[in-house]
């Protein structure tokens, strides 16, 4: 189908507008003479513009919109002490006149630990500037987490308020659908090149945002491979989860897709030393793109998908010749909270 025709589909879900779009796609002539015989190309998601930029601000205009198509007056959402998600949920709410409600869990560098006396800094610092409302949790990420958040909502229902839980499979959907969108705004701008469409995307994640792309990349009838590089270690079948988020957001949209878990590019070697934490490959790739190209990445997300590109591009597992888009989902706030070990 085309680009007008998936779009149409997509505007039957609620949306509000939050981003700045569409981002920039450009050139990275000199990182990529850097690397050798491969162009790559940045689609700067870290400029949507919603309190510092990044791709969760893409998948709010379809799950906040939902919210406010319920008649919901806060928002609630959680994850790590440094989450990007967190933040643009935050602001997000802000920008509509919604209350915010955030459960954080204690991150592995202890923040967290004490928050009646530490001093905020990165994405926290800027919930707290946005006016978020900050539940802490021992919870582990992942279904502990979101048992904590469904009985927040229980307690502000019980208030008089009327809280839209923003997660599970119902927000993965949604999440979704503002990366099936971007892949058609992606492919738009690169029509305008004048070449064939790139033979990879390269992007930081472990869900919505790649099934979002990988929906978008089946509907379209597109050759181009979507990697993704984790930066975190789930555990379980991921390509499973990825195929089961696509074919939900499918059924939504009533396309019948060809979509096969075995399809599906996900490579978790570039973690590191955990979630949240910076690893040596990371720090050496942001370091190469802000000194080749004056563009600066986060340390655990973006940097990490970078490493993992610059290495798929030295083993060769990106072939020589071919043209990458990488995605920068932002996630910037954290350089600061990493500067010891970044100078």
């Amino acid at each position: 189908m085309t680009t007008a025709e998936l779009r149409a589909r997509l505007e039957r879900l609620p949306r509000v507008s939050l981003s700045h779009l569409p981002t920039p796609l450009e050139p990275l002539p000199h990182l990529s003479a850097a690397l050798g015989d491969v162009e790559i190309w940045i689609k700067r998601d870290d400029c949507t513009g919603l309190a510092f930029g990044g791709n969760k601000a893409r998948q709010l205009e379809f799950t906040v919109g939902e919210a406010v198509a319920q008649g919901a007056d806060c928002l609630i959402q959680g994850a790590g002490a440094q989450s990007n998600h967190c933040r643009q949920a935050a602001a997000a709410a802000a920008k509509l006149g919604l209350e915010c409600h955030l459960v954080l869990a204690r991150d592995e560098a202890g923040t967290g630990a004490d928050a009646s006396t530490e001093t905020p800094q990165g994405n926290l610092l800027l919930d707290r500037i946005l006016g978020a409302k900050i539940h802490w949790t021992d919870a582990p990420l992942g279904a502990p987490l979101e048992a904590e958040k469904r009985a927040l909502a229980e307690r502000l229902c019980a208030t008089g308020k009327r809280p839209y839980v923003i997660g599970g499979p119902r927000a993965k959907l949604l999440s979704a659908a503002g990366y099936a969108l971007e892949l058609c705004e992606l492919i738009e701008q690169w029509s305008a090149t004048g070449t064939e469409a790139p033979d990879y995307i390269y992007l930081a994640t472990t869900g919505a945002t790649h099934a979002g792309l990988v929906l978008g990349a089946r509907a379209l009838g597109l050759g181009t491979a979507v990697q993704a590089i984790a930066q975190i270690v789930w555990g379980g079948d991921v390509p499973a989860v990825v195929v089961g988020i696509a074919h939900s957001l499918a059924t939504e949209l009533d396309l019948d897709l060809p979509l096969d878990s075995a399809t599906i590019r996900h490579d978790e070697g570039y973690v590191g030393p955990g979630y949240g934490l910076l690893s040596r490959e990371a720090r050496v790739a942001i370091e190469l793109v802000a000194r080749t190209e004056g563009l600066l990445l986060d340390p655990f997300y973006t940097g990490k998908a970078m490493a993992g590109l610059i290495d798929h591009i030295r083993r060769g597992t990106v072939r020589p010749g071919s043209r990458v888009v990488f995605i920068h989902t932002g996630g910037l706030p954290a350089l600061f909270t990493e500067a010891e070990h970044l100078v």
